[in-house]
């Protein structure tokens, strides 16, 4: 599926791959709960489908397109976190380093999707270079990921690099209006970041209450208020890569808010007592902190961090 927004990075891809001049190594980069992952999947479908549409998408009927519709598609590898995993291993990079040397089955295409791309720890990233360095024939490796800085510079070279859009919000909320929700759609953007996706997976589920029930706990610390261990404590056991999107979040919503956008009140609060200066300062020390969420320390440690970093600044 591809979504209204993101057609003309569809079309620069299509354009790139009829022109002969579609990369060995692309580098997709975008904000997660916008789609994005389907997007890869068309692509990588579109490569290796033997008869495609005159848009480039994958006919959905050629044995190509069965196979990869049941996840059996011999000239495809999707590399994934595994269950339980809070990073992608070099294992498995060993796995796919393999699977490029192996001679194509019956597409024109071998390809590789990795994602999140940012969750390679650094043993897997620096197996990977190998691959991008010295590329097999006819192969494409597809890399997602929503924060590309965290990537190592030199696979970030070696790839030709695409950005996927945030949505209009108009756009988001037209479509975001045409689904099934229990909340208000405005609600659910506004606390997604403008995040279609994002959003309508937060209407189902109770992270809603979870996502503001943090946010009043950095408030509180930005206060003064409230005991640091023992709100580390009532978080320890969440993952910490959600938390940190979640602070990541409501930090691009204050920036917006600085210049009209809205904001609910904590929000609003919070970019009165930080102003800019604060809220950009935040913003770089989480992705700092986002580049140790996949490690294994100790999650209590890394939680008081967050929680400094916001009393201090505030």
């Amino acid at each position: 599926m591809i979504y209204p927004w993101q057609t003309q990075a569809w079309q620069s891809v299509q354009q790139a791959k009829m022109a002969n001049h579609l990369h060995h190594a692309l580098l997709f980069s975008g904000e997660e709960g916008c789609g994005n992952e389907a997007f890869i999947q068309e692509v990588a479908k579109g490569l290796l489908c033997l008869k495609p549409l005159i848009n480039g998408a994958a006919c959905g009927e050629c044995r190509s397109c069965q196979v990869f519709a049941s996840d059996a598609h011999p000239d495809f590898m999707s590399i994934r976190l595994l269950e339980d995993k809070q990073s992608i291993l070099i294992d498995q990079i060993r796995e796919l380093n393999y699977f490029l040397g192996l001679s194509r089955s019956y597409s024109l295409r071998r390809v590789v999707v990795i994602y999140p791309a940012d969750r390679m720890n650094i043993n897997a990233a620096n197996s990977l270079l190998k691959s991008l360095e010295e590329p097999a024939p006819d192969t494409h490796i597809l890399l997602l990921t929503a924060h590309p800085a965290v990537l190592l510079p030199t696979i970030r070279s070696r790839c030709q690099r695409a950005r996927l859009p945030l949505p209009a919000h108009a756009d988001a909320l037209e479509w975001l209006q045409q689904q099934v929700l229990q909340h208000p759609a405005e609600q659910l953007l506004l606390n997604t970041a403008g995040r279609p996706l994002a959003a309508l997976e937060l209407d189902v589920t109770d992270t809603l209450v979870q996502r503001e029930q943090w946010l009043a706990h950095l408030t509180e610390c930005v206060q003064g208020q409230g005991s640091m261990t023992a709100i580390s404590a009532y978080w320890e056991k969440f993952d910490k890569s959600q938390l940190l999107d979640w602070q990541l979040d409501w930090l691009l919503s204050l920036l917006k808010q600085c210049v009209g956008g809205e904001a609910n009140s904590e929000v609003r609060y919070l970019q009165g007592v930080l102003g800019q200066q604060g809220i950009l300062h935040i913003y770089d020390k989480l992705l700092e902190l986002k580049k140790l969420s996949t490690h294994p320390l100790n999650a209590r440690l890394l939680l008081e961090s967050m929680l400094v970093l916001w009393r201090q600044t505030g």
